[in-house]
């Protein structure tokens, strides 16, 4: 089979990083840039990568690190496949830790792999994955508005400690109940945001802090990872914990204050994440997101007291509040309280607006971001034409969305936001675009919300996979289900039955790489669990047949269970492998011990785990056939990481060339 790797770079990525010369660099930077998987990863990011990052060739059965050696790099999987802890990766996947210390686990090679490995960063030099900080080279411009409601408009060379800070929490926002036609609010549960506390004091750091939080280590490193070793809670904790909060409030605040024509990919990237918070964003989709925080203008009122807009006056501008609070005056007498992430203002038409009441600030270092009405009118009323709307039938049954993930263009395609059950199923095999690499995990993921029966996919799998060119991508998507969602198999006889018959599917058209693929997860993501049999008497009949046996090379195995029976009604299923019976291990026992132990006990609590296709081997192997099937390594039974899948090779035989 070829590689997939691009010859160039491959060439470029096996030299030396000392010898690489700038062209070399500009191919890897531009091998790395067009792979899907570093697609969230900024330029700096990818520039400081191609210094680093190596191409390398593994054979199969073979480790690639130990548990507790020091993890001095991280791995980003090309082609093959390799097992941690308790899941198979597949490429294209990164795996590893990306931020040293000693590695939790094992990694062994499956087959013969392909990988550019990435040096971890050393104490002295810049991390990868780590933000930029770049010195500020662009024009600083906000506005301040004193307690006459007077604006003053700060440009370079004012002294930004002359102002108050960026304090507060996220919890302590507060929503209003009754928004009139200038406020727009959205209620908790629709924005994702807490309610708590009185204060209304809210801001910039501590959004910024909950949203590192919340995503963690996605967020620090923009990759899709698969399972990355010795990735615990408390590790996990503690890398968060070393991110700098006023960095990241500085980030911010610095890319709120530059000139709309002076925003950079990476600032609207900062303020993306930033905004995705407020309630006032939540049910904007994300190019309108992005072209609002291209345009935003940064506003601060210092002093509590001080009028923003007096009843009846002209409106220009959209408001969001990011930190502290603001009550409306209406005419009528009324008061109305607006906090963080509310908003107020004009609504998109160019019409002559006015203010109904008077918006004052209720406490200090009130801050907000405007949006002229130009530019909300624009945005907001052309939202048209980054949707593509799939007909059949004179019905919609999918709506697309396009957006762009730089300003340069090449990174730009439609992610599915809208459709009916039966077209998500259809788009499990249609081309993916680059800002949707991630829609078969998604679909896995969430399928159960639409969907009454998991089946309903299985049959079209099955279905699709007697069409020759969509074989490949069925089995792709097959692989990830198994691995990322096993329990939908091993606790549904119907599925069950839909994985048996999709294994002899491989077997007929000699796939065999990846019916081993599939083996192997199998066997890695099988549950155990109990069965529990109450016999009337010793010499009451089992009502199941088990078959194999030390004797044969393999463990026991339900070979049938009778149709109707307790056994079959408390949940025992032929190709399930008996692990223990009354707390006896039954891994290394003979087929004769095992029937004696179960004939000779009225109580049987029954370990089992699903392992229907090397129960399957188990049946069709001869004795001449034992020695030469690969091992099954046994897996430990711990919490696997979802991770994404994009390719999976054909059967690789030898290692690619």
């Amino acid at each position: 089979m070829n590689s997939p790797v691009d010859p160039g770079a491959r060439q470029a990525l096996r030299k030396k990083p000392p010898e690489r010369t700038p062209e070399d660099l500009n191919i890897i930077y531009s091998y790395l840039h067009g792979m899907e998987i570093l697609s969230n990863l900024r330029e700096h990011q990818l520039r400081l990568m191609s210094t680093r990052a190596r191409y390398e060739r593994y054979s199969g059965n073979q480790m690639l690190f130990c548990s507790e050696t020091i993890a001095r790099c991280w791995y980003i999987l090309l082609s093959g496949s390799v097992l941690v802890k308790d899941s198979m990766v597949l490429p294209p996947c990164s795996f590893g830790k990306q931020f040293g210390g000693k590695r939790g686990c094992d990694c062994l090679v499956l087959e013969p792999s392909e990988m550019i490995v990435v040096e971890n960063s050393k104490d002295n030099e810049d991390s990868i994955l780590q933000r930029e900080i770049p010195a500020r080279q662009s024009r600083r411009r906000f506005r301040k508005i004193n307690y006459k409601g007077e604006r003053q408009t700060i440009i370079d060379g004012v002294d930004i400690n002359n102002y108050l800070s960026l304090p507060a929490d996220l919890t302590k926002m507060h929503l209003t109940d009754n928004p009139h036609p200038q406020v727009t609010h959205v209620s908790s549960s629709q924005s994702g945001c807490s309610i708590a506390s009185d204060s209304g004091s809210s801001s910039l750091s501590d959004i910024y802090q909950a949203t590192e939080s919340e995503v963690g280590d996605v967020d620090l490193t923009r990759l899709p990872e698969g399972p990355v070793d010795s990735e615990d809670e408390e590790e996990e904790e503690e890398e968060i914990d070393r991110t700098d909060p006023l960095q990241g409030r500085d980030l911010v605040r610095e890319c709120l204050e530059k000139e709309p024509a002076d925003k950079t990919d990476d600032d609207v990237e900062q303020l993306l994440e930033f905004m995705h918070q407020l309630p006032a964003f939540a049910n904007m989709t994300m190019s309108v997101r992005r072209e609002l925080c291209s345009v935003m203008v940064f506003e601060v009122v210092e002093q509590a007291g001080a009028v923003i807009l007096e009843d009846g006056q002209e409106l220009d501008s959209w408001y969001v509040i990011l930190n502290g609070t603001v009550e409306i005056s209406h005419p009528d007498g009324k008061i109305e309280n607006l906090f963080m992430g509310n908003s107020f203002g004009i609504v998109p038409t160019l019409d002559k607006q006015h203010m109904h009441g008077a918006v004052r600030t209720k406490v200090d270092d009130c801050q907000f971001v405007c949006i002229a009405q130009q530019d909300y009118w624009r945005i907001l009323n052309h939202v048209e034409k980054n949707t593509h709307k799939v007909e059949e039938e004179g019905e919609i049954v999918m709506v697309h969305e396009h957006r762009e993930l730089d300003r340069s263009g090449t990174r730009k395609g439609h992610i599915v936001i809208k459709a009916t059950p039966e077209r998500l199923i259809m788009h499990l095999i249609e081309e993916h675009s680059i800002v949707d690499p991630t829609y078969i995990e998604d679909f896995l993921l969430t399928y159960r919300t639409f969907l009454e029966t998991p089946l309903d996919v299985g049959i079209k799998l099955l279905e699709w996979f007697k069409i020759d060119n969509l074989r490949d991508k069925v089995t792709r998507i097959v692989l990830l289900w198994v691995n990322n969602h096993f329990n939908d198999f091993e606790g549904d006889p119907a599925m069950t039955q839909f994985l048996e018959e999709f294994e002899r599917n491989l077997e007929d058209t000699k796939m065999n790489g990846h019916l081993r693929l599939l083996n192997i997860a199998c066997a890695a993501k099988a549950k155990w669990r109990q069965v529990v049999l109450q016999k009337a008497s010793r010499e009451s009949p089992l009502h199941f047949c088990l078959t194999g046996g030390s004797e044969k090379g393999f463990g026991v195995f339900v070979e049938e269970v009778e149709s109707g029976s307790k056994a079959a009604d408390a949940g025992l299923k032929r190709g399930d492998q008996v692990m223990e019976v009354n707390g006896q291990n039954f891994e290394n026992i003979t087929l004769a011990k095992a029937l004696e132990i179960l004939r000779n006990n009225t109580h049987l609590a029954l370990t089992v785990k699903t392992n229907i296709f090397v129960f399957k081997e188990l049946l069709s192997r001869t004795e001449q056939e034992k020695s030469g099937v690969p091992h099954i390594p046994k897996i430990a039974e711990k919490k696997s990481n979802r991770h994404s899948i994009q390719d999976v090779p054909g059967d690789m035989e030898q290692a690619p060339q």
